[in-house]
C-alpha cells in the first residue's frame, strides 16, 4: 500500500513543509522562530562547508550542493543521537528528489504529486531505485536549516528522518525568488540478486536448522511461480510460498515447519514477480520432502 499524503500549515507565511508517510500521523508544531533560523543558517551552512575539506573527492555527498550538504549531515547527526545508524545518499533516489524539486520550484508550490507527474513510488522506480518502502520530505523556505528544524518538528517529517526501516535518502534543492525548494526521498533498499544467489541465500538460512537442502530444479522454480499445486512428478508434503525484501530470515512457519522432525529434505525454488510493481521483493517456495 502506499503511503497517504498528509498535508500541514506552518506558523510561519513562508516556510512551507509537506511529509508522505508510509502511516498517518497528525500535528505539526513548529517550534524554531524565523527570526532565529535566519540567525543560525550562515553558522550551520559555514561549519558545512569547512568540513567538505576533508571529505574524499570520490564521495557522493560531494555532487551535492551546501545547502543539500546540510541536510544531508543535518538527518544523520539527527539519527545518530537517537542511536539510529546514519543513511547511505543514493545517486539514484536523489535523481527522483532533483526531478520533483524541479517541479515544485517550477510550481512556486510544495506539493508530492503534480498532474502528470507519477506518484512518489514510481518516482523512484522509474529512476531505477529498488526498494520495499518509501517516504517523502518536501519543503520550501529560505535556508536549509529552516526546512530541517521545520521537519525535526513535525511528528510525521520527524518520523520519516527517524525511521529504523530506511537505509537511503535521496536530497536534492532548487532554488526560486530566493526560496529553497527541498526534497528528501527515504527508502529501504532492496539488493538485485540472480535467482541462483536468492536461492542460495534462502538454503544457507534453512541449513542452519540442520534440514538437508538439495540442488534447486526446474520443478521447483516452476512451483514458484504457481498459486497452487506443485509441477513435476514428485509430491512435495509441504510447501510454502512466500514474498520477502530481505533473505536474511524465513517465515516463522516454514521455520516451525523445519524444526518439527517430519521432513528430511528442502529444494528451494525462487522466481520472478509475476506483476509490475515500483515495489522489490523476491518470491520464493520451498518444497519439503521426508
Amino acid at each position: 500500500m502506499l503511503p497517504r499524503k498528509l498535508y500541514y500549515l506552518t506558523l510561519h507565511l513562508k516556510p512551507r513543509i509537506t511529509s508522505m508517510r508510509p502511516s498517518p500521523n497528525s500535528g505539526l508544531n513548529p517550534l524554531i522562530s524565523l527570526r532565529k533560523a535566519l540567525a543560525i543558517a550562515a553558522l550551520a551552512l559555514t561549519s558545512i562547508a569547512s568540513n567538505l575539506h576533508g571529505q574524499s573527492a570520490f564521495a557522493p555527498e560531494n555532487n551535492l550542493t551546501v545547502a543539500e550538504q546540510y541536510l544531508f549531515a543535518a538527518a544523520n547527526e539527527a539519527r545518530a543521537n537517537q542511536g539510529l545508524p546514519p543513511l547511505r545518499l543514493d545517486p539514484v533516489l536523489t535523481e527522483a528528489s532533483a526531478l520533483h524539486a524541479h517541479e515544485m520550484a517550477d510550481h512556486a508550490i510544495i506539493s508530492h504529486q503534480f498532474d502528470g507527474e507519477p506518484e512518489l513510488a514510481t518516482r523512484g522506480a522509474n529512476a531505477g531505485a529498488h526498494f520495499s518502502l518509501i517516504s517523502e520530505n518536501v519543503g520550501e523556505a529560505p535556508s536549509s536549516v529552516i526546512i530541517h528544524d521545520l521537519w525535526m518538528n513535525s511528528p510525521d517529517h520527524r518520523a520519516n528522518l527517524l525511521d529504523p526501516d530506511v537505509d537511503s535518502i535521496g536530497i536534492a534543492i532548487v532554488t526560486r525568488d530566493n526560496q529553497l525548494y527541498a526534497v528528501e526521498d527515504f527508502a529501504s533498499t532492496v539488493k538485485i540478486l540472480t535467482i541462483n544467489q536468492q536461492e542460495r541465500a534462502v538454503a544457507g538460512v534453512i541449513a542452519q536448522s540442520g534440514m538437508r537442502v538439495t540442488e534447486t530444479t526446474d520443478d521447483a522454480r516452476q512451483t514458484c511461480t504457481m498459486s497452487t499445486g506443485y509441477a513435476g512428478s514428485r509430491q512435495p508434503w509441504f510447501i510454502m510460498r512466500y514474498t520477502a525484501s530481505s533473505l536474511n530470515a524465513i517465515p516463522s512457519q516454514l521455520r516451525n515447519r523445519l524444526i518439527s522432525g517430519k521432513y528430511h529434505q528442502a529444494v528451494v525454488g525462487a522466481c520472478p514477480a509475476t506483476r509490475k510493481s515500483s515495489f522489490t521483493a523476491y518470491n520464493i517456495a520451498v518444497l519439503l520432502y521426508p
